[in-house]
This record gives structure tokens, C-alpha cells and sequence, in this order.
């Protein structure tokens, strides 16, 4: 980043509130892709003592990676805290270095785990506290997709707001095995509970209501 970019999110990091730590899980024989990845997340903590960054050797604690449903490298998950003060994991997690667009979608991300407002409606917060057990949501997208962000800031939002939901954004250039598995043609594109497809950057109800299709979909054994 630049010093003009660095300026521009010291001033976006002066408003958080609560201490927000990142996961960044790597191992000892790197792909370059995690060296990237750090080199990226590196800058962000001289920009506000609200955020640290903690790094987890896959090959030296396994049971952190398992802990935390991380099967691809890199991978950033985040920590925050509740209004108790007590550690809470957001339930977001990145997959693959977070570059171009995806860094926007990073920044969105620590800012609502460190005391930002939900962008999510009153009307849709309702909707999502009738999921009561664990579903994931992928939302794959490539860092020049301009319109990614919207997809992958909503299942963030989601996850946040339900820790039932584990929601992954997959910069899918780095991971063709998840590409041919979810059969990712176009970005962006989420998937829920293996189950239910959301093309494209939809409108919050319609992307709420078929993230619950997902959901009782899941719930009743179906299959992509």
C-alpha cells in the first residue's frame, strides 16, 4: 500500500471499538501464496492497536486448523470479542491471499467483528436467528471481480450475526479443487450448506432468504 492508502485506513481503523486478533494459518514449507498473504495482512497492525495478528503453523498444531475448519492454505480467520468482553470467533474466514477486491472485503470484515454496524436489516436479523444448527456458507470470488465484495460482505454479515454460520470467502484462482468440486463457472457465487446456489450480487432479502432455502434444505439431507 501506499502512504495515501495507509492514511485513508488509519482513519477507517480509528473507529473500531473492541479488539478484533487475526488467525493467519500457514505451515513450515509455504506456498508462495502464504507469503503473499502475510506480507499483505502485515501492514494493517501499525495502523491501529486495535488489531494483532497471531500466526498458526499447520504442521505444528493441526488441532487449531481442524478447530477452525481450515483444509486450504492460507487461511484467515477472526477473532473478536463480545459486548461482554469475553473472546468470540466471528465465524469469517478467508481462503487464499486477500488481494485486489478481497482486500476491501478483509477490511469490511475487521471493521464490523471490531464494533462496526451490521448493515443487515431489522428484518432479516429476525430471519437468520431461526437457524439454530451449524451451516456453512462459500462465497467464491477473484480479486478484479468489483461486485464480489457485496456477496462476500453479506454471508460475513451473516456469520456475525449467527454463530451457527460459518461463512468462507475463497479467492477461487488459488483452490481449481474447489472450483471443479462447486463447480464455480462465474463470480461471485455462494454456496450454502453444500445445497443451494446464489449467483451473482443479489439484493440482501433475496440473498437472506435463499441463504435459509440452504438452510432447511441442508436440514432435510440434500445435495448439490
Amino acid at each position: 500500500m501506499n502512504p495515501p492508502d495507509h492514511a485513508r485506513l488509519r482513519r477507517e481503523f480509528a473507529r473500531l471499538t473492541r479488539p478484533v486478533r487475526l488467525l493467519f494459518f500457514t505451515q513450515t514449507a509455504a506456498h508462495p501464496a502464504c507469503a503473499q498473504t502475510r506480507q499483505i495482512i502485515d501492514e494493517l497492525p501499525p495502523l491501529t492497536d486495535r488489531l494483532s495478528i497471531e500466526e498458526v503453523n499447520v504442521d505444528v498444531a493441526p488441532e487449531r486448523a481442524s478447530a477452525y475448519g481450515i483444509e486450504h492454505l492460507p487461511a484467515l480467520a477472526i477473532i473478536g470479542v463480545d459486548a461482554d468482553g469475553h473472546e468470540r470467533d466471528s465465524q469469517i474466514r478467508f481462503l487464499g491471499t486477500p488481494a485486489g477486491y478481497e482486500f476491501v472485503s478483509l477490511i469490511r470484515a475487521l471493521m464490523l467483528v471490531g464494533g462496526g454496524p451490521s448493515i443487515l436489516s431489522d428484518d432479516s436479523r429476525r430471519k437468520l436467528a431461526t437457524i439454530d444448527r451449524p451451516m456453512s456458507m462459500w462465497v467464491f470470488s477473484t480479486p478484479t471481480c468489483h461486485n464480489c465484495p457485496k456477496a462476500v460482505v453479506l454471508a460475513h454479515e451473516i456469520a456475525w450475526a449467527n454463530p451457527h454460520v460459518t461463512a468462507y470467502a475463497v479467492a477461487i484462482t488459488e483452490y481449481p479443487d474447489l472450483a471443479r468440486r462447486y463447480r464455480v463457472t462465474g463470480v461471485p457465487k455462494t454456496v450454502v450448506n453444500d445445497v443451494v446456489e446464489i449467483l451473482g450480487a443479489v439484493p440482501e432479502d433475496r440473498f437472506i432468504d435463499e441463504t435459509l432455502a440452504g438452510f432447511a434444505a441442508g436440514t432435510e439431507g440434500g445435495v448439490l
